[in-house]
């Protein structure tokens, strides 16, 4: 269900399949990055050529507060196959003021921004009031229903206020949405589903002890997925401990293809329709 070795047989075999398909085109969309991050930007142009090497030829760089979705803007403003969204992570929902909406608004209506995001709750951490996080939440899930953008959610151990706080918002006009870095949750799973949204899995799909979350994969249809990376976090096997960079995302799409018993050129075409539903890119 994933590569465990950096060489051999099973990786040669699969990167020529990955070549095959770059060579006729048929490219993956990282749609969950933060290139923009100072791990990744300083080295920005070899990524990039890294990630074009096995056909990963476009991308999304997630803000997650002001400063850094200006900087996601920044980024994307300089290069045609980057695209950037806006918005305030849960840790960072204490930072948000409501002076700060205007500037979001505007850095909304920007071409090269497609989403609204990253934003959400996460109780885990709680580097942030649970309440703040739900008022910051609300306040962006409205803003992307009246700037008919879609909404790319974070959610970690918060799945009932999450869909609380969500449900009265996303019932209306949504213009769709992403639960990205599924982790498996069920009841989050069929909340998603039937809003209509898109479930994206990110590397941690290929870790050894995540059968649960590759049971879950089985059940989500093919036209309702994506895949993305998070880096420069949750590298997939077999870099699992290194750095997360956006070539990686193969690696994550390679498990989907095994769960989902589709092949990777398929699956990638399948994909590509999927960002076209949800972006215009």
């Amino acid at each position: 269900m994933f590569i465990k070795k950096r060489s051999g047989d099973e990786l040669s075999s699969f990167l020529s399949i990955v070549k095959k398909c770059a060579e006729e085109g048929v490219f993956l969309t990282d749609t969950h990055a933060h290139l923009h991050f100072p791990e990744l930007v300083t080295d920005i142009e070899h990524h990039l050529t890294e990630a074009a090497n096995v056909g990963v030829e476009r991308f999304i760089t997630i803000g997650i507060n002001k400063k850094d979705s200006s900087k996601a803007v920044k980024l994307a403003d300089k290069y045609e196959n980057i695209f950037a969204s806006a918005g305030i992570h849960p840790h960072d929902a204490s930072e948000f003021n409501h002076s700060d909406i205007d500037f979001f608004i505007n850095t909304f209506k920007q071409e090269k921004v497609v989403a609204v995001g990253e934003i959400g709750l996460d109780y885990f951490r709680n580097h942030s009031p649970k309440d703040i996080q739900k008022d910051v939440f609300a306040i962006f899930l409205d803003i992307s229903v009246s700037e008919k953008l879609p909404f790319i959610i974070h959610n970690r151990e918060a799945t009932k206020d999450l869909i609380d706080v969500a449900n009265p918002i996303v019932g209306r006009k949504n213009h769709g949405g992403i639960v990205h870095c599924f982790n498996g949750d069920k009841d989050l799973m069929k909340w998603a589903l039937d809003a209509g949204l898109f479930i994206s899995f990110a590397g941690n799909l290929t870790y050894k002890k995540a059968d649960e979350l590759r049971e879950a994969l089985k059940y989500i249809p093919l036209d309702r997925l994506l895949v993305e990376t998070d880096c420069p976090y949750l590298s997939p096997m077999p870099f699992r401990g290194k750095q997360n960079v956006p070539a990686n995302v193969i690696f994550t799409a390679y498990t989907v293809c095994k769960v989902k018993d589709i092949d990777y050129r398929n699956l990638l075409l399948t994909l590509e329709n999927n960002i076209k539903k949800l972006y215009t890119l």
